[in-house]
């Protein structure tokens, strides 16, 4: 009866394992007829976005009477804004076209264009290091930032029925960014001028910027029309420059407008995505 049974667990294991190997088979070959078609397809993808440290310089005159022995002011002040992290979205439209590179190894070529979007809040310590007439001149400032950015990209791909759904991917692209700061402060910390934000007339700007990408990832096909990905991105965004509005109070000097310019930015960003096949 012990061997009986043992016999019994054999032949259905050894069945188990045929099955396995033909559905194994079965899927490589469909995945090798996949990896050498087209495809048509839509995405949606969002995760989390680091920016490094980056400069940015303020630059207006404060208009000090003669009467003050100090005469109009020229404030150039410069500094760092801080790194910040944020959540992400965004959406994608491409075509993708395969290449045989050698027996069941395909490479993928993709034309795609993407929208993203994301916010933060930039912070920074500009200091005025040319001040005539005045022992010191430092700003807090912060800005609300909103950028969306535009791209065109290129995408290579490996497919391979040895990959079993699975595809390796890198790509890069260029495009634009559109940057637009608002409820922007500038409080005046060394001396201190408490109440006073000197962009307080005009608090908002937008600004274009070229933008720049390149992306790594894995996605994984299922259900026949579906991906789903994971990637790491990096992002240049270059500088652009931002007009506030002068500063506007009874109690203190007038000022012409400010202009401020945000230095490029670099971002690191980590991706979850999916996509949809048309074709």
């Amino acid at each position: 009866m012990f061997n009986l049974f043992n016999k019994g667990r054999l032949t259905a294991l050894f069945a188990l394992v045929t099955l396995s190997v033909i559905s194994t088979s079965l899927m490589a070959g469909e995945c090798c007829e996949e990896a050498s078609s087209t495809r048509l397809y839509v995405g949606a993808f969002g995760g989390g976005i680091y920016s490094n440290t980056n400069r940015a310089s303020q630059y207006g005159t404060a208009f000090f009477s003669e009467v003050d022995s100090i005469g109009p002011l020229s404030v150039i002040a410069e500094g760092k804004l801080k790194r910040t992290s944020t959540g992400f979205g965004g959406a994608q439209i491409g075509y993708e076209w395969s290449k045989p590179l050698c027996s069941d190894w395909y490479l993928a070529t993709a034309g795609e264009l993407e929208v993203f979007f994301f916010k933060q809040n930039k912070k920074g310590h500009l200091i005025n290091q040319t001040v005539i007439g005045l022992p010191e001149h430092d700003f807090a400032d912060s800005f609300h930032m909103n950028s969306n950015v535009i791209l065109a990209n290129v995408v290579f791909a490996v497919n391979s029925c040895h990959f079993y759904g699975f595809s390796p991917y890198v790509g890069g692209g260029i495009g634009a960014a559109r940057v637009s700061l608002h409820k922007a402060d500038s409080f005046q910390i060394e001396p201190v001028e408490a109440g006073i934000n000197h962009f307080n007339s005009n608090r908002n700007d937008s600004s274009w910027a070229f933008a720049a990408q390149a992306k790594a990832g894995l996605r994984y096909n299922f259900c026949e029309m579906f991906h789903v990905f994971v990637e790491y991105r990096y992002l240049y965004v270059d500088a652009a420059n931002y007009i506030f509005g002068a500063t506007n109070y009874t109690t203190h000097v007038p000022t012409s407008p400010w202009n401020v310019k945000v230095k490029n930015v670099n971002y690191n960003a980590f991706v979850i995505g999916l996509q949809f096949d048309f074709l």
